[in-house]
């Protein structure tokens, strides 16, 4: 009889699992589905000839009109308002009008201020290596991967950053668990108006 009771159980067992692999299959299937739409650019010109999705075409020169989120908050800077003096930067996006750098920190200071950022794709600087890529594009939300390598050939950690903006106000959450709210910044970037003694300029300095 428990032979019989254990039996059914994993009878049961079996094909439940098996109901939720074929859900999970279907599911990742309406997803794949959900996303071979033209190739549209951030203007709204349509490319039949290119291959879905379209931020995989965001990038410098042509894949610009392609960055959906870039091109809606092009030059704006937004700062963490209620704890400015944090480790956590202020933050800048551009659409690639100075070069390859799409977003851009800056940690402020009264002695000596930090200014540093990223490009899409590989960047290797001081014999470190790190990757972005971008994930996920619409007008107000973007996301993308951090892939870190230090000087190794391996990814030694990898971070997803999500930025998005509701009502007027950028919600910033990391896959790490980090979450800040920024304001849109009025403050002037240039050094004679910045209250401090030095910056010091990294690789991918916007500001």
């Amino acid at each position: 009889m428990k032979k019989l009771l254990l039996l059914f159980l994993v009878f049961v067992l079996f094909s439940c699992s098996e109901r939720d692999s074929e859900s999970d299959i279907q599911q990742f299937e309406s997803d794949q589905s959900g996303q071979q739409d033209i190739v549209t650019d951030a203007y709204g010109v349509q490319y039949p000839g290119l291959e879905p999705p379209a931020y995989q075409y965001c990038g410098p020169g042509w894949g610009a009109k392609m960055c959906r989120f870039l091109t809606k908050y092009d030059g704006t800077v937004w700062a963490d308002a209620d704890n400015y003096y944090s480790d956590f930067s202020d933050v800048k996006f551009e659409k690639f009008s100075s070069g390859s750098h799409f977003i851009s920190f800056f940690n402020l200071d009264s002695i000596t201020s930090y200014c540093e950022g990223w490009k899409l794709g590989e960047t290797i600087y001081n014999g470190i290596k790190w990757n972005v890529e971008i994930k996920k594009d619409e007008e107000d939300v973007l996301w993308f991967q951090y892939d870190y390598y230090g000087a190794s050939e391996e990814i030694e950690y990898s971070i997803t950053y999500k930025y998005e903006v509701i009502d007027g106000l950028l919600h910033f959450s990391s896959s790490e668990g980090q979450t800040f709210i920024f304001h849109p910044s009025e403050r002037n970037y240039s050094e004679d108006f910045l209250n401090t003694n030095e910056i010091i300029r990294l690789e991918g300095c916007m500001f």
